[in-house]
């Protein structure tokens, strides 16, 4: 299964609702190039620091520096090799390129570049002359990589992989410095959690309560009782491509939290049918069995509300309504406590209420 914006993503659930951004343009409606003179220069301001040990599982690096507008360009490389020539072997190239607005990541070796990879779970987000600053952690299969707090992208260990790296560099970025060092959170920049709001009813008035982001984790101090549902409305991505809603054990990006509820709405398979795609599964550990079903139908570039509801038993999930996947429970539900929300859907209300009234209908 392939992203439909040539990102090249795999069916790995976690990329499935990823996008590449388009390029910037000019006047005249072309994507902006960047001069060969402009690359040279931006390859030829280096910043390198040899690791004094390997990399390993929990290995946490935070480059900060500030774009300029006249290296339009830069990359964070983590290599082995001669870096001094540019001839050493390139584990993880992540590379920004600000005048398309799209950041490629990609691996090196013996002076070829595998298959780039250019989705992100949020929207491009950096800047000429605004300061950055990025968080790459190391983990077991993957590097994960956040932006000014924000979890912006993974990429999965290929050959050579980072744990037989020998030094990070920095290119194209003046004022660029690296600070290395174990870590046991992640994004480590990251504000602490919102907490979901227990209401009476869904049309309790939405007083004081947090203004939410794309993308979201949020707390669940007192987890989801029986007979209450967790709602979330808001606006549908016009170009839809997928979201996820996840229920889980901690409110965290990392070290994994088990995933007691995914749900995965994919309009992209199969995009011409009227219904998309509704995929439930468990990550405890490991990924569960999925249960299927093209059950959804949803507008792209409208309100929605989609709600989970904790039965005696079962999960179900509701779009507008109408009942569009049940999920046995393989795991204590008394174990949620958190809720992450990635993709098209872009939040407006999150809460927590009794389900008692609320209306419903079958797909």
């Amino acid at each position: 299964m392939v992203c439909e914006n040539r990102c090249g993503c795999s069916a790995f659930c976690q990329r499935l609702f990823c996008r590449a951004m388009p390029p910037e343009c000019s006047d005249n409606g072309e994507a902006i190039p960047i001069t060969s003179n402009q690359l040279a220069e931006a390859r030829d301001v280096k910043f390198t620091q040899n690791l004094k040990e390997p990399l390993s599982i929990g290995s946490h690096i935070l480059c900060t520096g500030t774009p300029s507008d006249d290296l339009p360009w830069f990359a964070v490389n983590i290599g082995c090799g001669d870096s001094a020539t540019g001839r050493g072997d390139v584990a993880v190239h992540f590379n920004v390129r600000l005048p398309q607005c799209y950041v490629v990541r990609n691996t090196r070796r013996h002076d070829k570049w595998g298959a780039e990879e250019t989705t992100a779970y949020r929207l491009f987000p950096f800047k000429i002359n605004r300061a950055f600053s990025i968080e790459i952690l190391v983990d077991e299969k993957e590097t994960l990589w956040a932006v000014d707090g924000e979890h912006y992208c993974s990429f999965a260990h290929r050959n050579p992989s980072v744990l037989n790296a020998d030094w990070i560099q920095v290119t194209g970025i003046r004022d660029a410095n690296l600070k290395i060092q174990k870590t046991d959170v992640y994004p480590t920049l990251a504000p602490a959690p919102l907490e979901i709001p227990i209401r009476d009813c869904m049309s309790a008035p939405a007083d004081d309560e947090p203004s939410w982001r794309p993308n979201v984790i949020a707390r669940l101090p007192n987890g989801i009782p029986e007979g209450y549902q967790v709602v979330i409305t808001g606006r549908l991505r016009p170009l839809l491509h997928s979201f996820a809603v996840d229920l889980l054990d901690c409110a965290r990006e990392w070290p994994r939290a088990n995933i007691h509820v995914h749900v995965n709405v994919r309009a992209h398979v199969e995009s011409q049918q009227a219904r998309q795609l509704v995929v439930l599964n468990t990550w405890l550990g490991a990924w569960g069995a999925e249960r299927r079903q093209r059950s959804a139908r949803l507008v792209p570039g409208t309100e929605t509300t989609l709600r989970i509801v904790r039965g005696g038993d079962e999960w179900a999930v509701f779009t507008d309504d109408v009942l569009v996947g049940e999920l046995e429970m393989r795991a204590a539900a008394a174990g949620v406590r958190a809720l992450r929300l990635r993709g098209d859907l872009y939040p407006r209300r999150l809460l927590l209420c009794p389900l008692a009234g609320t209306p419903t209908e079958n797909v």
